[in-house]
């Protein structure tokens, strides 16, 4: 069993820092995505990626991940203190989880080429790396395609030094644009272990078709780098995703929606919405009652989101995978 307590062996992948922050004889395992990874394109498996602004959020979704024994990804929001988000996860998957294989994702928006907007966005990303995170998205919108490699290689610098998997996001419609910018970061030793895309929720089932052949088509761009898709889904996308080269999915903050939706109603008619708050504050002023109905309805999204994607037995596979790959690395 994955879960089966401290003495996992896939605990050994967990990253040096990570180790360092948790807790002594914790048996949370956040691993770096870059390992989760290259084990789900061996596998043919797509990784699910759950938006977890709340603790309430990410316990609940490392719930229905240990009941469907599958792998996952718990994103922080943008801008979002990394210690305590780490420290309240961590803690989560010990208790709820122990030796499920994880990852955890930070993202950082580098806002122009000018030294002050890159050194700004590589303390970020050195925050979540310290902090314990295993994976870092980079969104380069604001830098001219001129400078992009140049930046990106500055700014990840500290994932790429402590191990973390490297993301990048790419603009829909721009596959030769990012061939050309992971071609450049190949020459510099620093291509992304994955591309993410933002896309729309499709209408159509042809929507959905469509959507999924964008998906291949820029991995195919990218020399076969795998591409994560991210924004909101619907279900006959998820159903598509299932067992297809794509590495892997968010849940669009379908999860955290459910979550607001549970402050909003805890919070009464007529008062301020939740959403005017920092959302982890306002989950720690609830009572014991409505906290428990929040992380049941967030799990409930999980869940589906989980079944749907074909996510069910992944960790086991994926702990397999790796327990023999330590294996042929031998003592």
């Amino acid at each position: 069993m994955v879960c089966s307590g401290v003495f996992s062996p896939v605990l050994a992948f967990r990253p040096a820092r990570v180790v360092e922050r948790l807790e002594s004889r914790s048996a949370a395992c956040p691993l770096s995505s870059k390992d989760l990874i290259r084990a789900a394109a061996a596998l043919r498996l797509t990784l699910p990626l759950v938006r977890a602004p709340t603790p309430g959020v990410a316990r609940a979704a490392l719930v229905a991940a240990k009941q469907l024994q599958s792998v996952l990804g718990l994103a922080l929001p943008a801008g979002s203190p990394p210690e305590p988000w780490f420290k309240a996860v961590a803690q989560a998957a010990d208790e709820v989880a122990a030796g499920l294989p994880i990852f955890l994702a930070g993202e950082v928006s580098v806002a122009g080429r000018r030294d002050v907007e890159v050194e700004s966005a590589f303390k970020e990303a050195w925050a979540l790396a310290d902090a314990g995170l295993t994976h870092l998205t980079v969104d380069l919108g604001a830098v001219p395609v001129e400078a992009q490699a140049e930046v990106l290689a500055r700014v990840a610098a500290p994932a790429l030094e402590a191990g973390l998997g490297l993301d990048c996001l790419v603009a829909r419609g721009g596959a030769l644009e990012a061939g050309v910018l992971f071609g450049d970061l190949a020459r510099n030793a620093s291509t992304p272990d994955v591309a993410s895309l933002p896309l729309e929720a499709p209408a159509t089932a042809e929507a959905v078709r469509a959507q999924v052949r964008e998906l291949l088509a820029l991995c195919a761009a990218l020399s076969g780098t795998p591409v994560l898709r991210r924004g909101p889904v619907t279900p006959e996308l998820l159903r598509s995703l299932a067992g297809s080269p794509v590495a892997g999915c968010d849940d669009g903050g379908a999860a955290a929606e459910v979550a607001l939706l549970a402050l909003d109603l805890a919070a009464g008619a007529g008062a301020a919405s939740s959403r005017d708050t920092p959302l982890a504050r306002a989950e720690a002023a609830l009572g014991s009652d409505d906290l428990a109905r929040l992380e049941a309805r967030a799990y409930g999204e999980v869940l589906d989101f989980l079944e749907r994607l074909g996510a069910s037995g992944s960790a086991q596979r994926v702990t397999h995978h790796l327990e023999r790959l330590l294996a042929e690395i031998g003592p």
